[in-house]
């Protein structure tokens, strides 16, 4: 008996996890660069910029560095990213915060 007690409160709690969608994949295209807003794609609602997490492979990043004559040289390692590009993104806390993995 306790065995198929323990099989309900699997089912209801993996059936619990799966309408609460903790995580979803999803694109995007921005729509302004500073501040960033994004486009969710399917719905063509924007999402608000308080609600967009970037990683580092989407934010301009530069390091400096010394040259073999001493100089100082800006490097760009990658660039902002600019109005019109797709971007993949996790949807996480039932749509509340979207983080932007990458660009598609």
């Amino acid at each position: 008996m306790s065995a198929d007690l323990l099989s309900v409160l699997q089912q209801i709690n993996q059936n619990g996890l799966k309408g609460m969608k903790l995580c979803d994949l999803c694109f995007g295209t921005v729509a302004t660069a500073e501040p960033v807003t994004i486009i969710l794609e399917g719905t063509m609602q924007p999402i608000p910029t308080a609600a967009i997490v970037l990683c580092d492979s989407v934010q301009a990043r530069q390091v400096v560095c010394t040259d073999s004559n001493g100089d100082t040289v800006t490097v760009p390692l990658s660039t902002a990213l600019t109005v019109g590009e797709r971007v993949i993104m996790l949807r996480c806390s039932q749509g509340q915060q979207f983080l932007v993995l990458s660009r598609a």
